[in-house]
C-alpha cells in the first residue's frame, strides 16, 4: 500500500523528530531506557554524564513525545512513551549493518587471488 506525500508541515514534523534523534547522548538516553523507567540520577551515572545534559536531553525527548515522566516526591523518573523509536532504531541499525557488511565483502573482494 503506497502512503500518499506529505504535505510541507508533515514534512517539518519529520524532520524535527530525526533532529531529536541526531543527538548522540539522547540515543543513549534511549537505549537505557528500554530497559526500563529510570531516574535522573541513574541516568547520569548509567551515562556517565554531566546531570545538566542528561535533564536538557531528556527535556528534548519528552518534548517530543518520545518519553513518558512520573514524579515521586523529587525523584522524576522517565520511560519511553512511544516504543515504535526501537522499530526506527532496528531499521537504521539494519541499514548500518548491511553497509558494513558490503564494505566488508568488498575489501575481501579485493584482497583475493586474481586468476
Amino acid at each position: 500500500m503506497e502512503s500518499s506525500p506529505l504535505d510541507r508541515n508533515a514534512l517539518e514534523a519529520v524532520a524535527r523528530l530525526f533532529a531529536v534523534l541526531a543527538e548522540p547522548t539522547r540515543l543513549a538516553i534511549l537505549q537505557c531506557l528500554k530497559g526500563g523507567p529510570r531516574a535522573v540520577s541513574e541516568l547520569v551515572n548509567e551515562l556517565e554524564a554531566k546531570q545538566a545534559n542528561v535533564s536538557k536531553q531528556l527535556g528534548i525527548l519528552y518534548a517530543a513525545g518520545l518519553l513518558a515522566r512520573e514524579r515521586d516526591g523529587n525523584l522524576v523518573r522517565y520511560s519511553i512513551a512511544e516504543s515504535m523509536i526501537f522499530e526506527l532504531c532496528e531499521l537504521v541499525c539494519g541499514k548500518l549493518r548491511r553497509d558494513a557488511e558490503r564494505r566488508l565483502e568488498a575489501l575481501g573482494g579485493e584482497d583475493k587471488p586474481r586468476k
